[in-house]
């Protein structure tokens, strides 16, 4: 059952969409450790993995930066601001560390190299770290300023936004990403414009879409 109410916009989505960064950058480290030195075939796989992580959640914040905090710093009053602050300050931590692992994650698929592996794993476990205070903080603090602040139509447009600069051939993986663990009925709303059989048909391919995906990367359906 839902626990919105009229007057608050629902921004419930973001919550499953901060599900899939948790879980998949939680599971980053371990995937890097796990590669055997010089095994450039299976390095080159969980390197397609990573760096479709980390263009999603880069993705995800350059959203937030340019669509949700101008708005918010808008109309939140003075005293609320600096929760606003804090969220733009916490995205320039991660995407420093999202900009040192870009350039370290090419040559390590082309080489598999051992060291560089450890390296990029200690820097996956400290991004999760940093992403999981910010993740929580928004949920926390951030979300429901924005939910009193701001009209439904606002907050789907910036969903909207989001799907059309978003990779088209990464849609059907992105969405059974957000379907893995996230809640069956937000998911239901995020497909809610769509007609009939649209709805029906999406959960089923993008349900397959993750598990070829997860199985080929983690050696399970359910990481």
């Amino acid at each position: 059952m839902s626990t919105t109410t009229p007057d608050v916009t629902d921004t419930r989505v973001m919550n499953t969409l901060h599900t899939f960064f948790r879980r998949e950058h939680r599971l980053a480290g371990g995937l890097l450790r796990g590669v055997a030195d010089g095994d450039t075939a299976r390095a080159k796989v969980v390197g397609a993995h990573l760096d479709f992580l980390l263009r999603a959640l880069h993705h995800h914040h350059t959203i937030e930066d340019r669509v949700l905090w101008p708005l918010l710093l808008e109309r939140v009053p003075d005293e609320l601001a600096p929760i606003v602050h804090l969220m733009e300050s916490q995205h320039q931590r991660v995407d420093g560390l999202i900009g040192e692992i870009g350039a370290l994650l090419p040559g390590w698929v082309r080489d598999a190299d051992a060291v560089t592996a450890n390296r990029l794993a200690d820097l996956f476990d400290t991004l999760y770290v940093h992403l999981a205070e910010h993740l929580d903080a928004e949920e926390e603090r951030l979300l429901p300023i924005a939910a009193r602040c701001m009209t439904q139509a606002e907050w789907d447009h910036m969903g909207e936004v989001a799907r059309r600069e978003a990779p088209r051939e990464e849609g059907m993986l992105a969405l059974g990403m957000f379907q893995h663990d996230g809640d069956p009925e937000v998911f239901a709303q995020m497909l809610g414009d769509a007609p009939a059989p649209v709805r029906w048909l999406l959960p089923r391919l993008a349900r397959r879409a993750f598990r070829r995906h997860a199985l080929a990367v983690h050696g399970t359906a359910t990481p």
